[in-house]
């Protein structure tokens, strides 16, 4: 059965006045009333994901923004968010995948600033990430940023190596000496 409309628009603009007051615990209450009538509404679930995020509330935000990712599988930020809540709550292989899923979300959505963030953020938390590295290679690649992609497929070579597959790790070796063949 539908929500209400005039509540639920009620809701969100007293939620959203709230917000701009700083009054999160007052703009969750809306935005609560909100995702009550319309439960699959992200900009709903969104904004009381942030409400909860601004009281600290970490796990109820973790939950709607989840909600949303859900809802949404092209709604890159939510899942971003959600792997920002999961390490902040300390859950990093959680966090991870869901950075990773975002960086692909925003690669295929053509916003390439932010799945290169994405790939490197996973990178600073698990600095032998082979899959983060081997994406940022391939893209710094396209892109013509040689230098980085040279750095990035020897980085891959040596996690592979590291793992024993001398093979594999010979052809990343090979494949950025022809990305860059003048490269000490």
């Amino acid at each position: 059965m539908p929500g209400n409309v005039d509540h639920f628009e009620k809701a969100m603009n007293q939620g959203h006045n709230a917000a701009w007051d700083q009054d999160w615990r007052r703009a969750g209450s809306w935005y609560f009333q909100a995702v009550e009538e319309f439960p699959e509404n992200n900009k709903a679930l969104t904004s009381l994901a942030l409400a909860m995020y601004e009281q600290q509330e970490y796990a109820e935000a973790l939950k709607y923004y989840q909600r949303a990712a859900q809802n949404d599988p092209g709604d890159g930020v939510s899942m971003e968010r959600v792997g920002e809540l999961q390490e902040t709550l300390g859950s990093l292989d959680q966090a991870i995948e869901a950075y990773l899923a975002s960086a692909e979300i925003f690669i295929r959505s053509k916003d390439i600033p932010k799945a290169l963030k994405q790939w490197q953020h996973v990178i600073q938390l698990k600095p032998d990430h082979l899959m983060a590295h081997s994406r940022l290679a391939l893209v710094y690649e396209r892109l013509g940023h040689k230098k980085e992609a040279v750095a990035e497929y020897l980085v891959v070579a040596g996690i592979i190596q590291h793992h024993g597959d001398m093979q594999k790790a010979a052809q990343a070796v090979t494949h950025a000496l022809q990305v860059l063949p003048e490269s000490p």
